[in-house]
């Protein structure tokens, strides 16, 4: 009887040590709570692991040395997209810093029902991103990326992964693109401006003349067999139950001028998509129309989340998010680092 208790005893001791998982409401607690907690300026009050690993912007900091634990002001609109499986979730915030919006994305991880990892990033502003920003738009994403899912409508994990894989990786199959799949990045439904579709735009073809409301024409959704690649890229997470899946890669091109506007803008373009864009932009400075001062081109890489939403066995959306980083940085969360191209034409 005493080694049957003590038995029972050593049983109730293991399950007590063990820390209970973390489902989809834990998850998501945990990220309310790393909100709350930069917004108080205050990340005592994270249950964080004894050993934990962080990032800003990929550069390696306890938390209460970041910028972001000491500027913010308040948050609005969020979007998570949540791994049981991996413990891991993909955040997506409206930051106030004072007057103005900061768009915060990044994944967290736990170790039980601790936090394990934080990698953040932040963009104050359109040369942060590279280009398209709207930082308040968590608060109002396109029914693409917010509308339920029922089970039917769902793609199994693995061939979420695979889609995931794809992104960065043009060995693998791509699943087949929605006619209404809707692109966005940094927050902003991606649009380009009437004048420069005009120089890209096949010769007899017809021009989109649909506009957002900011007036740029909308560009569709598509999967490219030159784009940029990342063999090291990390698909990290994988939310079934939303049709969601996040991969992580660093893309390094340059930052070109973009003429057609007054003051003249500037424009992150990937080294495998820049002969394009050299080619328009020569075009653009031919016709004697545009005479402001623009930026000289200037190498850069991108850190780079691109996110797929998948039901009914195709992409419905896709969602690129990015951060501006020096040439030829690389992730401290991957082991080994490949040697960066510079192929400016």
């Amino acid at each position: 009887m005493l080694a049957a208790a003590v038995g029972l005893g050593t049983l109730s001791w293991n399950a007590q040590a063990q820390p209970p998982s973390c489902d989809r409401a834990c998850l998501s607690l945990l990220a309310d709570q790393v909100v709350a907690s930069i917004v108080a300026h205050d990340s005592a009050r994270l249950p964080l692991a004894d050993t934990y690993k962080a990032t800003e912007n990929d550069q390696p900091a306890a938390l209460p040395m970041m910028t972001l634990w000491h500027t913010m002001t308040g948050a609005h609109g969020k979007y998570y997209a949540i791994d049981t499986q991996t413990g891991q979730l993909f955040l997506i915030v409206t930051l106030e810093e004072g007057p103005n919006d900061v768009l915060l994305f990044g994944r967290l991880k736990v170790d039980g029902r601790k936090l394990a990892e934080l990698e953040l990033y932040t963009d104050r502003s359109r040369a942060n991103g590279g280009f398209q920003f709207d930082a308040d738009g968590p608060g109002h994403f396109p029914t693409a990326w917010t509308v339920p899912l029922q089970s039917s409508r769902r793609s199994s994990r693995a061939a979420l992964v695979q889609a995931g894989r794809s992104i960065f990786d043009t060995d693998v199959p791509s699943p087949p693109v929605g006619e209404d799949c809707l692109l966005m990045e940094n927050g902003k439904v991606v649009g380009e401006n009437p004048e420069v579709l005009k120089y890209v735009a096949a010769p007899g073809s017809k021009l989109e003349t649909r506009r957002n409301p900011d007036g740029t024409v909308p560009i569709a959704c598509g999967v490219p067999p030159g784009r940029p690649t990342d063999k090291l890229a990390r698909t990290e997470i994988v939310d079934e139950a939303s049709g969601v899946v996040v991969s992580l890669a660093m893309i390094s091109g340059d930052v070109e001028p973009y003429v057609v506007t007054n003051p003249t803008d500037s424009a992150f373009v990937p080294f495998a998509l820049l002969q394009p864009y050299a080619d328009m932009l020569k075009k653009q400075q031919a016709s004697g129309k545009y005479h402001a001062p623009a930026l000289h081109a200037m190498p850069a890489t991108l850190a780079v989340a691109e996110l797929y939403r998948i039901y009914d066995g195709k992409i419905q959306g896709m969602m690129m998010l990015q951060n501006m980083m020096p040439i030829g940085s690389t992730s401290p969360w991957v082991a080994a680092q490949p040697a960066v191209e510079h192929t400016t034409p």
